[in-house]
């Protein structure tokens, strides 16, 4: 057999203990067929074979994404980004420029928002945006995507001024005045004002109900379909050959099976089924029917999302006893009701991701699952926990013992690659602090970590956060070093990503035999100082055998 591909002169980094270095790969169609020295893969060269010249750069299997928000990514390309912004009179500044590009827009919407933009303290309220933006609506979402701030305008046009009645942990905040503050706290309590963003609050619809859309013109298809290409190139320009989404409905994955017919699928894409507190167990009849339509390896399903608690800035993070100032976050699902969810799920054979970042929201989550053991029996489950920031020490073992899959962000850590300590480390009591993104502390626990970006809560680029994971220090002194080496960051970037969705037998490593998923990269990581890792940048990206990105 001929290579359609050659690859050589680089260095290859397997992911495979049998043979973890080489020189050159060799692909026909969607396989790698050869992988070793330069002078044994040219025997494969063949009259029509391609030869790249990896010019002595890292190649690696490609980038497993393993949690992230493609659909609603894909939207906030096109949105104003106040991540840099510091106070209002900034935020004044570039919304209004932005706004004034954009005069037909029902909702001028703005990304990554500062939690402190109207001040250390100080809590930003629809009265500060209305300063910012006193004639159109104006809505801005934080960074973390768990807390919104809407101005007076968009309050009213959301219906939201008033307030709502919201499911438990959904939350908006009201004043003394009787009337919306402008904090809007978790997805139910913000769904209204995303429903009059650019697409419709279609992007969102995976994230905060899990449901469809009503209805879509052909037009908002379009469109829709159009805004998951331009983030799916983006996706390929970085070396990621596989999603884990951490949103879904039908609408999602058709859009996908759209864009695969159209043969511009750049990566292979796992869709959940989202189950919240108001869904009946009943709904999990539809998790199936993802699992049993949507089968491939390019677009498919049989995972079920769960949301535990919120997020640590807000603290809506439900923690075992308390944040040090006393507050604490509301569960999204009592412990009976979730145990009820992940038993039932289990019981069907779906695997299950709950986002959980609190101690106590880690705690609940480790507890369905072995409730959901001790009632379904034993077998290799691989359930996950997303993100798993603040951990017990006393639920570092469970990981292993359950087979637990933390799915962690190394660019959420406070301190990482220029994140701000604060809010975040505020809310983590000194002694929580050995267990707060704790990565090294669970590798040592025996469990297989993936890692991910949480894009676009944080950048896409996985060089950012390999550059994170081995450059983080310690809070301080007495605790112990959560930084972790090359070969297991990457690791966790590609063969452990693969092993989180039952695909370690056809992805994740350069083997003879894999799906030809691989990225070349600019320069040799492994002579790379650790401090200069970002500045590596993907070359070519390559998925099932086809260029799904090249450097011009």
């Amino acid at each position: 057999m001929k290579a359609d591909i050659i690859i050589e002169n680089g260095r290859l980094l397997t992911m495979s203990d049998e043979q973890p270095r080489a020189e050159a790969i060799a692909i026909a169609g969607e396989r790698i067929i050869a992988v070793g020295d330069r002078a044994s893969v040219r025997e494969y060269h063949g009259p029509g074979t391609r030869v790249v010249d990896a010019a002595g750069g890292t190649v690696l299997p490609g980038f497993i994404e393993s949690h992230m928000h493609l659909f609603g990514g894909s939207a906030e390309l096109d949105q104003l980004n106040v991540e840099q912004v510091r106070d209002l009179d900034q935020l004044a500044k570039v919304a209004r420029a932005y706004a004034a590009e954009r005069p037909g827009d029902a909702l001028i919407f703005a990304g990554h928002a500062p939690y402190m933009v109207a001040g250390e303290g100080v809590a930003t309220t629809r009265h500060h945006l209305d300063q910012v933006m006193p004639d159109r609506p104006f809505a801005m979402m934080a960074s973390d995507h768990h807390t919104m701030w809407a101005n007076t305008a968009a309050l009213k046009l959301a219906g939201l001024l008033h307030g709502a009645d919201l499911p438990a942990g959904h939350v908006v905040v009201m004043g003394k005045d009787g009337l919306a503050t402008g904090e809007l706290l978790e997805a139910a309590a913000f769904a209204p004002i995303l429903a009059r963003t650019a697409n419709g609050g279609r992007d969102a619809l995976g994230y905060t109900s899990g449901l469809n859309p009503a209805a879509a013109s052909a037009a908002e298809v379009a469109n829709d379909i159009a805004t998951i290409k331009r983030g799916l190139k983006y996706c390929a320009s970085f070396g990621i050959t596989s999603i884990h989404n951490m949103d879904g409905n039908f609408y999602q994955l058709d859009l996908l099976k759209q864009i695969e017919a159209d043969g511009d699928l750049t990566c292979r894409v796992q869709i959940p089924f989202l189950m919240n507190s108001m869904r009946p167990l009943s709904d999990l009849d539809d998790a199936e029917r993802m699992r049993a339509l949507y089968v491939d390896d390019w677009v498919y399903s049989g995972r079920v999302k769960i949301f535990l608690d919120g997020v640590l800035d807000s603290q809506t993070a439900f923690m075992t006893d308390h944040f040090p100032d006393g507050k604490n976050g509301d569960p999204l699902l009592e412990a009976e009701h979730y145990n009820r969810i992940v038993i039932e799920a289990d019981r069907r054979g779906l695997q299950i991701s709950t986002h959980a970042i609190g101690d106590g929201g880690v705690r609940r989550a480790l507890d369905g699952y072995a409730a959901a053991t001790k009632a379904n029996g034993p077998r290799d489950r691989r359930h996950r926990i997303e993100h798993a920031e603040v951990v017990a020490l006393d639920d570092m073992p469970r990981f292993w013992e359950l087979g637990v899959v933390p799915a962690m962000q190394p660019l959420h850590c406070p301190g990482v690659m220029g994140m701000p300590l604060q809010p975040t480390l505020t809310h983590v009591a000194p002694e929580k602090r050995a267990g707060a993104w704790a990565w090294r502390s669970l590798r040592n626990h025996g469990a297989t970590i993936a890692f991910a970006s949480d894009w676009p809560v944080t950048p896409i680029d996985p060089m950012r956060s390999v550059q994170g994971a081995m450059t983080r220090k310690t809070f301080s002194d007495d605790l112990p070093e959560q930084a972790q080496d090359l070969c297991e960051t990457l690791a966790s970037y590609t063969r452990d990503g693969a092993f989180a969705e039952f695909k370690e037998d056809r992805k994740g490593k350069l083997v003879p035999g894999m799906l030809a998923d691989v990225a070349v990269l600019s320069r040799d990581l492994e002579r790379t100082p650790a401090e200069e890792i970002s500045a590596v940048v993907c070359r070519m990206t390559l998925a099932g055998g086809r260029v799904t990105f090249e450097q011009g």
